[in-house]
């Protein structure tokens, strides 16, 4: 078994605006892929492997396990996925750099205007 790889601070679940923007970063030309990385991304939290081999996910997500490891291999390849650890042979992959960049430079609630108020609300006056 390899050493695991580095992990995040704080392993948590992308929120559906950080799935939106993989989905729409990604611009993944296969099918396939783009199943294979919804998959990881909701899997488990980011940072954490899934403990999932390549036949497992292709039969979660339609595919075969051809399918299902060649787009593993392409998204790895890629950056979307990064190799976890190996055992037996079998390798685990969690979410790559280029899946979770834009979620690790800005956390989920962590936003630039925190402390700025949700909204001012001014009385009307009725000028009559």
């Amino acid at each position: 078994m390899t050493s695991p790889a580095e992990q995040l601070e704080e392993p948590r679940f992308m929120e559906a605006g950080e799935l939106n923007a993989l989905l729409l970063r990604s611009k993944l030309k296969q099918g396939a892929d783009v199943k294979v990385l919804m998959f990881y991304a909701t899997a488990t939290e980011m940072g954490e492997p899934v403990r999932s081999t390549a036949t497992d996910i292709g039969k979660l997500v339609g595919l075969s396990t051809t399918s299902a490891s060649r787009s593993i291999g392409r998204l790895a390849e890629n950056g979307w996925l990064q190799l976890a650890y190996t055992a037996v042979g079998v390798k685990f992959y969690r979410l790559g750099p280029a899946a979770i960049a834009l979620a690790v430079q800005q956390p989920a609630g962590d936003q630039d205007d925190a402390d700025a108020p949700l909204a001012v609300v001014h009385q009307l006056h009725d000028h009559r």
